[in-house]
């Protein structure tokens, strides 16, 4: 059985004149761009902030030479600031480290010329200057007037401190012997380590006398191992400090050598 179903009229759509239709388009148009500006904008702002709180907040360190401060005195413990290396969070050594002069004439690090693999740290205001590895890196540590060290090793470093003295040479203070044993014992040593005195020897460079000595100093989590060069000149006593694990002497040891017997007043 077939059933008819009436058909109702429709009204016919009115468009209306030309004007009246564009208008409508342009604001369909502009409205579409508004949603779609306002969804980049936003999804943006969101990428913006992952990729803000993704970032690692890292410390940041700034190097300073120490000049200006309030002369040093031989109180002054090298073994503080070996002591302060181990104890640092390694993801802080991996920090670049900007380098500071202030009220001081401080040459930048530059390579060494004829001597690959180094670098040379310039001081004209203190006038002394050496080498040290390529890659090592400048820091600040308290009682010190430079030290570079290399970022992931802790106890390999090159540091140099200067002393305000009176005397003219450092001969002065004593005999070799006896100099280079007080400062390895009860300057460059934390109390409770075994020193050893290695070897001791002086020597004469531009009309000034450098002691120059070898020793290693020993607790019950490593040995550290030391060359030392100080000297006297113009009412400073310089004394240059490199070191290394003795784990790791075979593999640094020429190489601080080097690094020691570069140590030069200027």
């Amino acid at each position: 059985c077939l059933r008819h179903e009436p058909q109702i009229a429709r009204p016919p759509i009115m468009l209306g004149n030309s004007s009246t239709m564009s208008t409508a388009v342009i604001c369909f148009v502009a409205g579409a761009m508004f949603l779609f500006v306002s969804f980049s904008s936003s999804n943006n702002l969101a990428l913006s902030s992952v990729v803000r709180s993704s970032r690692v907040q890292q410390p940041h360190f700034v190097a300073c030479n120490g000049r200006g401060r309030a002369a040093r005195h031989l109180d002054f413990r090298v073994r503080a600031s070996q002591e302060e290396f181990s104890q640092m969070n390694r993801r802080n050594m991996m920090i670049g480290v900007a380098s500071s002069a202030i009220g001081t004439a401080v040459a930048p690090a530059s390579m060494a010329k004829g001597v690959k693999g180094f670098q040379q740290h310039k001081d004209t205001g203190d006038r002394y200057e050496f080498l040290y590895p390529f890659g090592w890196e400048e820091i600040y540590v308290k009682g010190t007037d430079i030290l570079y060290k290399d970022i992931i090793e802790p106890l390999e470093t090159a540091s140099v401190t200067v002393i305000e003295t009176e005397k003219k040479s450092i001969t002065e203070y004593g005999d070799i012997q006896d100099v280079t044993g007080s400062l390895a014992e009860k300057v460059l040593t934390p109390p409770g380590q075994a020193v050893k005195m290695l070897s001791a020897k002086e020597k004469q460079d531009g009309g000034k006398t450098y002691y120059q000595f070898e020793f290693t100093a020993k607790n019950n989590r490593y040995t550290r191992h030391s060359l030392v060069s100080a000297a006297i000149n113009n009412g400073k006593y310089y004394i240059f400090v490199t070191s290394a694990n003795e784990r790791r002497w075979n593999i640094m040891g020429d190489r601080l050598k080097k690094v020691a017997d570069s140590f030069k007043l200027v």
